[in-house]
């Protein structure tokens, strides 16, 4: 099934030079099923499409339905398979006419997303994740997944490797046990791909500033669509058999002519220095980084924009900090720091 895709917007606005193509925050959208409709039409809220399916048979899944794809606390989560086949799929179809209309000379295609990965999913080994497709669906430009059980986070991309013939191909960041996704954590990962170079780049948490770059094998294809996703997981030895879930926030498409992907200081900082767990959270709320950046000050706002929390300190790297206080809902979280100011969106329960 052809997916054209997406063009998504996020809060957080346009990062440096780049020209934003589309953003969604899932703040307009109704608590509930995103579509009601799994099999790719019609579209559901905000134009959004689902495709859910338990796999082909013989299949062990039996879970693929509406409640795939929900909104959640103002953000979009992915149920995945239950058992040893299929796969959620969640686009929009707007992307081919605003790449078609981007600034000549943008030719790299970045996509950013707030991740939030909740406790290890021991017996689960679903994948979760965002992939930019071309127009038939059959080449993954970029993509990453994270692993629902042990956290290991993986490039997708259309290459081909040493001694293997061209295709999609997952590649991990690091030797064993590569770079790990932190648990009861949120944090904003990024992928890009080059027009001109086929160059695809990752950045995340745990990876350096600069990305970790491949050099892929779709040269001069033109981006057609990008999908939140998930997979059953597991191997034929050893198959995939209980479901899990992951959520996903503010999602942006941009089109730029050099890499600007989590280039903005607020954007950087939130996603590659600071940590905020648990969330969502009952009570106490965790802002930890691992490079002794000093905190100044942690604001805490309301979706109207009214300030409910503040406090200041004085050189404090790790802070626990409680909001049993505040009502249930979201919250936008502003860290001031040393190495700038992230914003972080928070669910207290």
């Amino acid at each position: 099934m052809k997916k054209l895709l997406l063009l998504l917007m996020s809060i957080l606005g346009v990062v440096a030079s780049a020209q934003s193509l589309s953003t969604e925050s899932f703040n307009g959208l109704t608590a509930g099923n995103i579509s009601t409709n799994i099999t790719g039409a019609p579209a559901g809220q905000g134009g959004w499409y689902l495709y859910a399916t338990n796999g082909t048979a013989p299949t062990t899944s039996t879970n693929a339905s509406l409640t795939s794809a929900q909104i959640v606390s103002s953000a979009l989560q992915l149920t995945g398979p239950n058992g040893d086949k299929g796969a959620t799929y969640v686009w929009k179809d707007d992307l081919p006419a605003a790449w078609t209309a981007r600034t000549s000379g943008n030719n790299i295609i970045e996509v950013e997303v707030d991740v939030t990965r909740g406790a290890n999913a021991a017996v689960s080994q679903n994948r979760f994740g965002v992939y930019i497709f071309n127009s038939d669906g059959l080449k993954t430009l970029a993509g990453f997944t994270v692993n629902a059980s042990t956290g290991e986070i993986n490039l997708i991309a259309y290459s081909t490797p040493t001694g293997s013939p061209i295709g999609n191909y997952a590649y991990a960041l690091t030797a064993a046990p590569g770079i790990i996704f932190p648990a009861n954590t949120t944090a904003r990962m990024g992928i890009s791909f080059n027009k001109t170079t086929g160059q695809v780049r990752i950045k995340g948490p745990g990876i350096a500033a600069a990305g970790l770059v491949l050099a892929g094998s779709a040269t001069g294809t033109d981006p057609a669509e990008v999908d939140f996703l998930c997979f059953a997981g597991g191997t034929v030895t050893a198959p995939n058999t209980a479901s899990a879930t992951m959520i996903f926030d503010n999602f942006i498409v941009k089109a730029s002519a050099t890499d600007t992907l989590l280039g903005l200081a607020e954007n950087n900082v939130a996603t590659t220095k600071f940590s905020v767990s648990p969330n969502p959270t009952t009570g106490l709320i965790n802002i930890t980084n691992n490079e002794g950046i000093n905190v100044n000050e942690i604001t805490v706002t309301d979706l109207n924009g009214r300030v409910v929390k503040t406090s200041k300190f004085d050189n404090v790297t790790n802070i626990e900090m409680n909001i049993s206080d505040l009502s249930s809902g979201m919250y936008m979280m502003s860290i001031k720091s040393d190495a700038g100011t992230a914003t972080k969106k928070i669910v207290k329960q």
